[in-house]
C-alpha cells in the first residue's frame, strides 16, 4: 500500500535562498498528471472552529444499519432513478479558521441506538476542516461530526444527529457493472447548485489513474458532467444502487466527458471499517475518530534544492520541505530543512532483509520509499545533515487516524 506524503511532492525546479551558513531551500510545486479532484469549491472565510469537551466522555460503539443491494441497472429512465434517491444525496460545507469549503454526500445508513445518521463524502472535501454543515434536499441544515476518514481511498464518514431519512442502497460488486451502463450523477456543482442532477454512461470498469508522481488509484470512468463541487456525490445504476462516489475529472483544457467515481467495493470497505474503530462520546456529541487499521501516512515532505557554499560552489540536495504537526503521522521526528543522505529500513520482522538508500540525484528517495511495502513497527532511519553537522533520526512507522 502505497502512502502518501504531506503536501506536493513533484520537483522539476529549484530556488536557492540562502548560504551554506543558513540553509533554507525551496522547490517550485507541479505536477504531472491532469487529473484532478472534482472538488470542493473554497473561499476565504473567518468561522470559528473551537469545541469545547463540556463533560467527561462517554464512548459507545456504533451500531450502524447499512443496505446493500445486487440490483443491476434496468431498461428505466433517468427520471425514475433519480425519484428513487434523490433526497440521499446531500450538500456539504466544511470549514475551517481561514476557508470554507463545498462539496457534496451521500447518506448510507444510521444507528437508532446513537439517533444519529451517517453520510459518505470524499476526504479532499473535509480535509483540514472542523465544522462540518449538511444540507438536506427539504433544505434543513444540519451540524455534522467527522466519524473518520481514508486519505488514500479519499473518503470519509459524517454522521448528523437526524433519523428516519432516505438512504442510498451500496452496490453490492462494483466489478460486475457493466460497460455502457447508464448511470446518474447528483451532486453540488460550484458548491452552489445543490441537487443538480446529470447522466450518461460507465466508459469504463476500474480504470488506473495517476493522481500525482507517485499515487495510483482504482476509478470507475464516466462521461457524466462533473465539476467542481460534485465531490463526494453520488453515482447511481438506473436501479438506483450507489456504485460509486465522484471524486474527480480530467482537468486538462479542451477535454470534457472524463470524470471518475471511487467503486463501491471500496467505498463499503472504508465505511465499514471507519464504523468499527469509532468511538461515539454520547456525552459531548463527538467522535474518536474511526481509522483503516495497518494505515500509516508519512507526514512529510521531501523536496529537491541546491545551496551555495563557498566560492559560490552550489551543491544539490534532498531536503524535508514540510512537516506536518500531527502526531498521527509518521515522521514528525524530522524538521524542516533537515538534508537527507541516506535512509534505512529496519523491519520489525525478523525475517525480513533490512534495507539501506544512499541518496543519490539518479532517483530521488520518494520513489524509494513508496516501494516499499512497510507495516506497522517497522522503523525508517534517516540519515540527515542538521546546522552544519549529521545525525540519525528514527522515523516509528504507526497507526495513522485522522481527526479535524
Amino acid at each position: 500500500m502505497k502512502k502518501r506524503f504531506l503536501g506536493l511532492l513533484l520537483i522539476p525546479m529549484v530556488i536557492t535562498l540562502a548560504s551554506c551558513s543558513d540553509l533554507s531551500i525551496a522547490s517550485v510545486e507541479g505536477d504531472s498528471s491532469n487529473y484532478t479532484t472534482a472538488g470542493n469549491t473554497q473561499e476565504s472565510s473567518s468561522t470559528s472552529t473551537t469545541k469545547t469537551i463540556k463533560y467527561t466522555p462517554v464512548y459507545e460503539k456504533t451500531s450502524a444499519t447499512l443496505s446493500v443491494t445486487n440490483e443491476t441497472s434496468k431498461e428505466t429512465n433517468i427520471e425514475s432513478t433519480v425519484e428513487k434517491v434523490y433526497d440521499s444525496v446531500v450538500s456539504i460545507q466544511a470549514s475551517s479558521t481561514s476557508t470554507i469549503s463545498s462539496g457534496s454526500g451521500v447518506l448510507v445508513g444510521y444507528d437508532t441506538n446513537l439517533g444519529l445518521s451517517y453520510l459518505v463524502t470524499c476526504f479532499h472535501v473535509i480535509e483540514d476542516a472542523s465544522i462540518f454543515d449538511v444540507t438536506l434536499t427539504d433544505g434543513s441544515v444540519y451540524s455534522a461530526e467527522l466519524v473518520g476518514g481514508y486519505q488514500d481511498l479519499d473518503l470519509a464518514v459524517l454522521s448528523i444527529e437526524k433519523l428516519d431519512l432516505t438512504y442510498s442502497a451500496l452496490f453490492e460488486d462494483s466489478d460486475t457493472i457493466k460497460l455502457g451502463s447508464s448511470v446518474a450523477c447528483i451532486g453540488n456543482p460550484l458548491g452552489t447548485l445543490p441537487g443538480s442532477v446529470s447522466s450518461g454512461v460507465i466508459s469504463y470498469i476500474n480504470r488506473t489513474v495517476q493522481t500525482d508522481s507517485y499515487n495510483t488509484r482504482t476509478l470507475l470512468q464516466t462521461d457524466v458532467a462533473i465539476n467542481s463541487g460534485n465531490s463526494g456525490g453520488g453515482l447511481f445504476n438506473t436501479a438506483g444502487a450507489l456504485i460509486g462516489i465522484v471524486n474527480a475529472k480530467y482537468s486538462q483544457s479542451g477535454i470534457e466527458g472524463l470524470g471518475f467515481a471511487i467503486p463501491s467495493n471500496d467505498v463499503s470497505k472504508t465505511i465499514e471499517e471507519l464504523l468499527e474503530t469509532a468511538e461515539y462520546d454520547t456525552a459531548n456529541k463527538v467522535w474518536k475518530a474511526g481509522y483503516i487499521k495497518g494505515d500509516y501516512e508519512y507526514g512529510f515532505t521531501i523536496s529537491q534544492g541546491y545551496y551555495t557554499q563557498s566560492f559560490g560552489r552550489k551543491s544539490a540536495v534532498y531536503y524535508v520541505s514540510d512537516v506536518s504537526t500531527n502526531d498521527s503521522y509518521t515522521g514528525t521526528e524530522l524538521q524542516t530543512n533537515d538534508i537527507i543522505t541516506s535512509i534505512k529500513v529496519d523491519y520489525y520482522d525478523a525475517s525480513k532483509t533490512d534495507e539501506t538508500y544512499t541518496v543519490s540525484q539518479s532517483e530521488d528517495p520518494n520513489s524509494f520509499l513508496y516501494s516499499l511495502d512497510l507495516d506497522l513497527d517497522d522503523t525508517l532511519i534517516f540519515t540527515v545533515t542538521r546546522n552544519g553537522s549529521t545525525k540519525d533520526v528514527s522515523v516509528d512507522v504507526k497507526q495513522f487516524v485522522y481527526s479535524a
